[in-house]
């Protein structure tokens, strides 16, 4: 049985990619098919097999992403394309951003506003309506998390970011396949599971109440931590798979919200307008989150210390620093390109970003400038 129904409806098995989007656009109306892609994964053989999955009798239109972070106009560009086209439906593979331009682009499609209208700090959730075309998400190893959530971050025309989140933004369908990952590096690998275990983690001491999602939580942590203890550089079929369902518990929980690490990852990208990956950014960020909460809510650890068996929060915090320390990863932020400068402004940014209520206790500008200064 290969079908998950919890948000969307999802296919999950190994070597399911061809048949699942087969049987996924031959049961819809409409022949055209608008197929988003990165030039990357298009020429590579993700882009050959899903090529192969679409029906003969549909045609297909390729849009080409850019691969950076998706911006208004990209998603004007791609309704366009897609109304030019007479396409029916969205089908989107490969990176995150390549998935979250999908999104926002079917917000284009349906809605006659600028997307700055939708973000949170609008209350735009409430602005959205399920009149979205539909949208077919094969996420790529880079693009697990995007591909299960109905969250995105697009940059506006006025150059600011936005960060977007709705029930409706969620793919209609979405496709995971062990075996996209079967080329993947073991640092590719290691930071995706990183990215999986701090989401996770995060939303076990979230202090939103949501049973359901604790237990997802749960258990990509410790699928997630699994691999990455086991440090294998080349892992077999089934240990992807065990990394790649961690990665999908990850998306699944984000619905509860995100914490301080992605408050901080997000205004990196924006202050810096560097590509850093999460998994990099959130290796360093986590443990020193994780001790920082200990000294104003310890007790907000005590579930993390349950379910690692461990007796206390400092156990705890070594714990991930133990689990984290993997291969050749960064060691600091100066090795991602970010500047000593660069640094306060990233802190007061994370400062007023609405994830910090998602988060136990308080932090403040200033203790955030301190765990970066600490991992600088």
């Amino acid at each position: 049985m290969t079908l998950i129904d919890y948000l969307n409806r999802v296919h999950f098995a190994e070597n399911i990619l061809e048949d699942a989007v087969w049987a996924e656009l031959d049961q819809r109306h409409g022949s055209v098919v608008c197929l988003l892609c990165d030039s990357e994964n298009r020429e590579a053989e993700l882009g050959e097999r899903m090529r192969a999955g679409v029906p003969r009798h549909m045609r297909i239109e390729e849009f080409r992403a850019n691969g950076a972070v998706p911006t208004e106009t990209d998603a004007r560009s791609v309704a366009k394309f897609y109304h030019e086209n007479s396409c029916t439906l969205l089908v989107a593979y490969g990176r995150g951003a390549t998935i979250n331009l999908a999104k926002a682009a079917r917000l284009v499609i349906s809605h006659n506003a600028p997307l700055g209208r939708f973000s949170q700090a609008e209350g735009g959730a409430l602005r959205i309506s399920n009149a979205l075309p539909d949208l077919i998400a094969v996420p790529s190893l880079n693009g697990f998390s995007a591909g299960f959530n109905g969250f995105l971050s697009i940059q506006l025309d006025d150059g600011s970011m936005a960060e977007i989140s709705s029930r409706h933004l969620v793919p209609s369908v979405t496709i995971g396949d062990p075996t996209v990952a079967a080329s993947a590096n073991t640092r590719d690998l290691t930071r995706a599971g990183i990215n999986a275990v701090t989401i996770c983690t995060e939303a076990i001491i979230s202090p939103s109440y949501n049973p359901p999602a604790n237990g997802i939580a749960l258990d990509g942590l410790n699928r997630g931590l699994h691999f990455l203890r086991s440090r294998l550089p080349n892992p077999s079929g089934e240990e992807r798979r065990e990394l790649l369902a961690a990665c999908m518990d990850a998306a699944m929980v984000q619905q509860t919200g995100l914490g301080l690490s992605h408050a901080i990852t997000t205004s990196f990208c924006v202050v810096t307008r560097l590509r850093i990956d999460k998994g990099d950014l959130k290796r360093l960020l986590l443990p020193k989150i994780l001790a920082g909460i200990a000294d104003h809510t310890p007790t907000a650890l005590v579930p993390l210390a349950n379910a690692l068996g461990v007796a206390s929060p400092r156990n705890v915090i070594e714990s991930f620093e133990n689990a984290f320390q993997v291969g050749s990863m960064t060691a600091g932020l100066s090795e991602l390109g970010v500047t000593s400068d660069q640094l306060a402004e990233t802190a007061e940014r994370a400062a007023r970003h609405r994830a910090l209520a998602n988060s136990p206790g308080h932090i403040s500008a200033a203790e955030i400038l301190k765990i970066l200064l600490a991992i600088y």
